[in-house]
């Protein structure tokens, strides 16, 4: 599938120039469609809380980082064919993605929810979607905990190449519940009333992060300590705040800097201490 190229004037980060030969251009792919974390704008200028944190890294580096869009389902085979040097679309770190990639610095507590028709039957626990239609964005982890679940709640999962087209089947009908990331469901309520998030959450502890290639432990190194200084100003709390109106875990990891470069307990992990040279 061949990658779309977007232009990015309003989002991409100015490069900061540090006088010593020229900045680098770090090429992203992010899947937009991702509310509220990548989005196309009114406008049609990509948008969201990556976005935002895509143009704080960028400062912190001293490089662009330049966005396109690629959908989720093929993000990771086109990072490890070379197309482009980092997904910044939020991925939950897992053992066996940690086999295969490296990860920055976590920036989010992915909390599992379901985004619901207020007019459709409330979801208070798993049980109450058994034998529902469930959309879901393809490929991704919700897409993985659903099928790993359908023999024994008999839902049927419809699945689709962004998680707004997931959203738009609630609202159309066509599904009853859709599941993704809480903080998407809350936002996606926030734009369409007749939508709601479901009481029935999954805060499992886990944590999502972007990734680059293995082999690419420079590139990773220098996003996490980016991505820690964000941490340290309260830049990233601000950027999670604005973009899903809720205030982050006091004790969760957009709060708190994690040691080392990577994901701590996960393979690829580097536990060397560093010292922060933000700007």
């Amino acid at each position: 599938m061949s990658i779309r190229h977007v232009c990015f004037a309003a989002a991409v980060a100015i490069a900061l120039q540090s006088g010593v030969g020229s900045a680098e251009t770090i090429k992203a792919a992010s899947d937009v469609g991702l509310p509220p974390f990548s989005m196309s704008g009114d406008d049609g200028k990509f948008q969201g809380m990556d976005i935002d944190i895509a143009t704080a890294l960028s400062k912190q580096l001293g490089d662009t980082i330049q966005v396109i869009d690629q959908p989720w389902s093929t993000t990771y085979p086109g990072l490890n064919a070379g197309k482009f040097d980092i997904v910044l679309s939020p991925a939950t770190v897992s053992a066996e993605r940690a086999k295969a990639m490296l990860f920055v610095e976590p920036y989010g507590d992915a909390i599992y929810g379901f985004l619901t028709s207020k007019a459709g039957p409330k979801i208070a626990k798993v049980e109450d979607l058994k034998g529902k239609t469930i959309a879901v964005n393809k490929g991704n982890l919700f897409d993985r905990w659903l099928t790993q679940r359908q023999a024994e709640y008999g839902w049927t999962i419809n699945r689709f190449d962004k998680t707004s087209d997931a959203a738009a089947a609630v609202a159309s009908g066509q599904a009853d519940a859709a599941m993704m990331y809480v903080a998407a469901a809350g936002w996606l309520a926030k734009q369409n009333s007749a939508l709601t998030p479901s009481e029935f959450v999954i805060n499992t502890g886990e944590v999502y992060a972007y990734a680059v290639r293995l082999g690419d432990k420079a590139l990773r190194d220098r996003l996490d300590r980016a991505m820690e200084c964000l941490k340290k100003d309260g830049t990233l709390a601000d950027i999670y705040t604005k973009w899903t109106g809720l205030k982050p875990l006091s004790k969760g990891v957009v709060m708190t800097i994690t040691p080392g470069y990577g994901v701590e307990g996960f393979d690829n992990y580097d536990p060397t201490a560093h010292d922060l040279n933000c700007k």
